[in-house]
Parts: C-alpha cells; structure tokens; sequence
C-alpha cells in the first residue's frame, strides 16, 4: 500500500496518510474519472489528484490555533513536511514543479510546507467497483465547470448551457452524502434540461475512520482543481470554470473576530494564478482556470438564475456550511456567512418567494440568535456590508488596501489601478444590496421595532443598537466557540457528516415527503421511491415485535406475497424493490467503506419466509434524525449492522 508520511515537528507525532487501499485512512475515488471517461489517466495526473488528496487528508486531520482567542495568531500557521510516494518522483522533485506546488499550497492554506517525493510502490491491477460506461466514453466537453451544488456554480452552469451551443462536464467532489444529493439533483435537472450536452461526474473524497478535526480545510479548492484539470485534459476542454462571486472570491476581512486563516482563500484571485502556474509545469496542453463570476456580487449571480427562467430551482441549490444542521425543512441554518450571503441576496434579488422563510432554521434577518457565535457573525458581516457605501476610494483602501493589493497580483496582466478601481466597485455594490434590504426590513418591521417585540438577539435588532464594531470583547470569538467540545459543530460546507463505523447499527428515520415513501440513514443519505418502499411496509411488523421486546431471531418475516397484497403489486415488484435498495446501499457503503459489505443491508431475508427489517436498527424520530438535503429517487447508502441469510 502506498503511505504518505507527514511529519510536523520533533515533538509530534507523524501523520501516515494512505489513499485507498485495503487500509486506507482517506478514500479518494479518482477511478470514477477513468470509469466514466473510458480512459486512463495519465500517470503525472494521477500523482497530482493524489498529491491533492494527501495535503487535502493532513489539512483536516490538525487543529489551528488554541481553543481561546489568545491562543491564535502563529498557531494557526501549521507546519507540514510531506514525503509523498509518486510515479514520476524526478518530475515531482524538480525544483521549478516543487517550487509551484509550495507556492499555491502555501498561500492557500496559510500553512509552512515542504514536500518531498520518494517511489510509489508497484501495485497489482486493483479491482474496480464502478462499470465503465461506453456511451460517455465519446462525450467531448468544450469547458469544465467545479460543480458543489450552490447557487454560484449553478448559475454558471445554467448560463453557459443557456448561452452557447457546446458541451459541458460538470466535475464535483464530495465527502458527505447530503451534498452528494444536492449536486445530483442539480446535475440531473440541467442533463434533463440540456439533453447530449451535459455530462456529471461526482468523485467522493472523505476520511476514512475519523472525523476531520479541523474544519477550515482550505486546501479543498486544490483538490477541487486537481479533478477539474485532469477532466478537463482528458476530454479536450478549452477551460476549466470555478463560479464564484467576487464579494466571497476577494474576501476581504469583515471584523478583527476574523482571524488570518478563517478568511478563506477558495477561490482568490491570487490562488488561481499560483494554481495556474503549477497546472502548466505538469504534462502538456494545460487548461487554464478561471472564475467567470469574479466581478458580481452574490444578488447578481442570483438574478442570472431567474434571467434563464430557472428562479424555482433556487431552493435546490444549498449554500450553508453546517451540513450536520440541515434537515428536509431546515436546509439552512441562517447562521454562517454563507447563509447571511445567500440571503441578503435573494433578498436584494426579489426572489424571497422562490425560498420559503422556513428554510433557514434560524430566520437570517427576524429569528433569534442563541449563541455568541451567530450573533458575531451575522453582525460583524451586516456591519461590514453596511458600511461600505459609505467609503470613498482613500478610506476604502485606508481600510483595504493590503489585501487589494493581493488581489491585484492575481491579475498580472492588468493595470494595478483598474483592479483597484474594480473591486472598490464590486464592494459598493454589495453595500448597497446589504442595505436596501435593510432599509426595507426596517420600514416592513417599524411596528414590532417600535414595540420592542422582536426577539432582542435577531440580527436587525442587533444591527440598528449599534455598537463598537472592532471591540473584541464585545462577544466571544467565533472559533473558539465552534471548538467547544460539545455539541460538535462542522462549518465546512463538504464536511463529512458523521463518522462511518460499519459496526454500529443503522440509524433509521421512516418520513414521506407527501405520498413518497422515504428512509433517512443517520449520517450517510436518503432512500426515496421504490428503493423505500418495502422497508416501510415492513416497519409496523418491525415496531410490533420491538414493542412486544422479542429477540432478534424471534423477529418476524414477511411472506413476500403478503408485502405484494398490502402494497397492492405483483411479488416480482418487491423483489426487485428489495435489490434496488439493497444495491443503492451497497454502492455508498462501497464509497465509504473501500470494499462492498458483507452482508445486505437494511431487509434481511430468509428462504421461503420472506423479508424483514434488521432487528438490530435503531428507528428514529423526525427530531433525531441526522438532517439532510431533499432526497431524490437516486438512493444514498448506509453501514453495515448485523444480518442473517
């Protein structure tokens, strides 16, 4: 097996990072691309994805910084020195590669590191999982799109799909199931939408065994790009697109409760010219990287998306970081910076009615905020926001300007003072949406504001108290609180959801979503439709005998014409109900897991006695069940518990 080691100082202990394997400690699925594509890949590609995937793996596995605001500063600056096995180590060792690899890591993460590459071990032929798929092996794509299933990257795709007349491959990766979801959700509308001139490929990458221990996880956007580039190669793209708007991609610091390494660097304009320079040292034909939305604001993405006639999928697109929080009605929890963008600018955009107040556990605007941690967010970015119109150019860049300036080395091939002069631009427009929605907030609600009857923490009532902005002492630092040991909080937008452990029962939640049957697996995804139903009928014998406090083995089957009378189908319906959704499960816990289970999961059977549901599972309320995204009718997987026959 092939293991990276990285080592992080005389007094820690090192990392061994190993990607796949019969071992692994980080699954990455980068075979789906070959799978798919009907090609291999080549050689330096495939160290790239895995060099991504093993600064992916460490940037996850170690804190920044102290659990207190004091403990900040030159802790969160880790140190890593990777020693990575590649095919190719003489190309990876030249100094110009090394030194363009270290470069974007570098200021990407904010972290010191250092890399050293040594022979991958020669390894037998692995036995792949995925079928290939002959029919998309012919697709040519003219660009590559990052596709996460947020707003922005669905914008870009629905107006580059809208607007010309080629072809696109939309590359997303994902380490949790509700976004898994999400991005097939939104992939297979725009497939639908745009017949033969759409191809989704999703590649999982997760942590095997472990939960991410620190969230931030900026090297993400390297990984993302790794894929994105290697797509693009391999299907003769002219471009590979990471949509995101300009407010988010600049970045610029909101309050000094931000500190250096929060503020992410995604999708910066000077990430994407480090990751550029290294994309054309490996192999030839390079495709470059750009952000088509680097001069728009967050309301103006959003109106790209009612512009295409498309303003009702807006509330399939999730924007939120706290993929734990989201259920079926919550599918945002109103308090990060990504839900506060989001917001304001549907708001500002006119298109509340395209997203039910409901959606937002926490009301972004009127709802009570219960933690320091919300509050400092919501207010620190509203104020920030709020302010900038009022700025002229001297006190925007009084303010500014050093990270201006970074922006602007992005730009090369542009004037300094043009991009200035651009991104004064883009950040008044934004005040300006941030504070029309707030002046109509404001005129809407005079009357519970006059009577002092909405809840005192909602951020408008938060907002019109005023304050002293930069007081640090005003509440408690957001990382701090987002560490506390208990409850544990992810605020990465593709974090994993829950730790896999194959040995613990299956944590069920039985719903409908109206008169469609749909089972919610703790942590790994949703089975709606046929690959459900069975399981639902055979959930009141499962209750009866639980209540009843029978044993395992005395836990009833169901004759399989019994099911197909009380559903009213024929039994050869079942059973190829029960296939599907044992496969659907199969598939995922192969995902997660490395390998297919030993077992079926989920209904039991027994030769001429029928199916039953695990006795081991444990069934729980609406209220426990881990929170997802709206399922679709392609089912998500689940973990092993204990079966027979």
């Amino acid at each position: 097996m092939s293991e990276a080691i990285v080592t992080r100082g005389p007094t820690e202990k090192p990392l061994r990072i190993r990607l796949n394997g019969s071992n692994p400690t980080f699954k990455l699925q980068s075979e789906r691309i070959a799978a798919t594509l009907v090609s291999p890949i080549a050689p330096h590609l495939e160290d790239l994805i895995e060099i991504a995937g093993t600064v992916f793996a460490a940037d996850s596995s170690v804190v920044r910084g102290g659990a207190t605001r004091p403990d900040m500063g030159e802790s969160w600056h880790r140190n890593f020195d990777f020693s990575i096995p590649v095919r190719d180590p003489g190309f990876w060792s030249r100094s110009e590669v090394t030194s363009a690899l270290t470069d974007a890591v570098t200021f990407l993460t904010d972290d010191v590191v250092t890399f050293k590459f040594v022979p991958r071990p020669e390894q037998g032929q692995q036995q792949g999982f995925l079928q290939f798929d002959p029919a998309s092996g012919a697709f040519a794509a003219d660009e590559v799109i990052l596709f996460s299933g947020g707003l922005d990257s669905f914008a870009g795709a629905l107006e580059w799909l809208s607007t010309r007349t080629g072809r696109v491959a939309l590359v997303s990766h994902r380490s949790s199931q509700k976004v898994a979801t999400r991005q097939q959700q939104l992939g297979q509308y725009l497939v639908r939408r745009f017949p033969g001139r759409v191809l989704h490929i999703q590649v999982a990458a997760h942590r095997v065994g472990s939960e991410a221990r620190e969230a931030t996880q900026r090297s993400r956007s390297f990984l993302f790009a790794a894929l994105g580039q290697t797509v693009a190669r391999m299907l003769g793209a002219s471009q590979v697109s990471f949509y995101e708007n300009g407010i988010v991609s600049h970045n610029l610091l909101i309050s000094p409760q931000v500190v250096g390494t929060m503020a992410t660097r995604t999708t910066h304009p000077l990430t994407l010219r480090k990751l550029n320079e290294l994309m054309a040292l490996i192999g030839s034909a390079p495709v470059p990287i750009h952000n088509p939305y680097q001069w728009m604001t967050k309301t103006e993405v959003v109106r790209r998306i009612a512009d295409h006639g498309e303003a009702r999928q807006i509330r399939h697109a999730v924007s939120c970081t706290s993929v734990r929080e989201q259920d079926r009605l919550h599918t945002h929890c109103g308090t990060c910076s990504q839900c506060l963008d989001r917001r304001f600018a549907i708001l500002a955009a006119g298109l509340q009615t395209e997203e039910p107040d409901e959606m937002y556990a926490t009301d972004v605007l009127f709802g009570a905020r219960e933690s320091d941690r919300s509050r400092t967010m919501a207010l620190d970015w509203t104020r920030h926001a709020a302010r900038l119109p009022s700025l002229d150019a001297a006190g925007f860049m009084k303010v500014f300007g050093q990270e201006v300036l970074r922006i602007a080395r992005g730009y090369p091939d542009l004037p300094q003072r043009e991009i200035v002069e651009r991104v004064f631009d883009l950040q008044q427009r934004h005040g300006r949406a941030v504070t029309g929605v707030l002046e109509r907030a404001i005129t809407d609600k005079a009357g519970p504001l006059a009577r002092q009857s909405l809840p005192e923490t909602a951020l408008l009532r938060l907002h019109l108290a005023g304050g002293d902005m930069s007081d640090p002492k005003r509440v408690g630092d957001p990382r701090a609180e987002a560490r506390a040991p208990a409850p544990r909080t992810q605020v990465d937008s593709d974090a994993p959801d829950l730790v896999f452990n194959p040995n613990h029962p299956l944590e069920v939640t039985f719903t409908h979503d109206g008169r469609i049957p749909v089972i919610d697996i703790r942590g790994l995804g949703t089975l709606q439709g046929a690959p459900a139903r069975v399981a639902h009928e055979l959930k009141p014998d499962f209750d009866a005998d639980r209540a009843a406090g029978l044993s395992r083995d005395a836990h009833r089957f169901i004759a399989q014409g019994d099911l197909a009378k009380r559903v009213g189908v024929a039994k050869t319906t079942i059973t190829q109900g029960v296939k599907r959704c044992r496969k659907a499960l199969a598939e995922l816990y192969h995902d997660l897991v490395g390998a297919p289970p030993a077992l079926p999961l989920l209904i039991e059977s027994k030769k001429a006695r029928g199916y039953r549901l695990d006795p081991d599972i444990r069934p729980l309320a609406k209220s426990e069940a881990t929170p997802h995204v709206p399922p679709q009718e392609s089912p998500q997987a689940a973990p092993m518990s204990r079966q027979s026959g």
